[in-house]
């Protein structure tokens, strides 16, 4: 077999996974910028509320695309569950080149019926950029899990 399929997310589920984001920041009164991306990388959704850094827009994108191209969650940890120490996780940051691997945590693959379709990260609100960030991977999953359902 040469060629498989493979799901790729949408507009319109970057949308849901985005308002997601969005919904769980305003309830945690945080300021942030979201980016949702597809699965390599590429920017498919963003908003920056209008109080947050306007550093946070880079971080929050590079983070998505960390999260998509290693298909695992930004930061320190390996997908073994090891925390890298930080010479370790410079030089992987280095290796893989710019804004390809993100040490920050915030971003989170996204998946649907178990296929990783894309990311979003989240960046401004501190440690709980985790929570938001892993809220809305999760709501695209929901969604696709009850769609399947029917």
């Amino acid at each position: 077999m040469d060629t498989v399929a493979s799901r790729k997310l949408t507009g319109e589920g970057a949308m849901k996974v985005l308002n997601a984001a969005v919904e769980r920041a305003h309830a945690l009164n945080c300021h942030v910028s979201i980016a949702v991306v597809d699965d390599g990388g590429h920017l498919i959704a963003f908003t920056r509320s209008e109080k947050a850094e306007l550093y946070s827009i880079a971080i929050a994108q590079a983070k998505a695309k960390s999260a998509a191209l290693t298909r695992f969650p930004s930061g320190k940890k390996s997908p073994t569950g090891n925390e890298r120490d930080d010479h370790h996780a410079l030089a992987i940051t280095l290796a893989a080149g710019p804004g390809s691997f993100v040490t920050i945590p915030g971003g989170f693959p996204i998946f649907a019926d178990s296929e990783i379709v894309g990311a979003v990260a989240v960046s401004g609100a501190g440690i709980k950029d985790v929570e938001i960030a892993q809220a809305a991977a999760a709501a695209l999953d929901k969604n696709s899990s009850n769609a399947a359902a029917k």
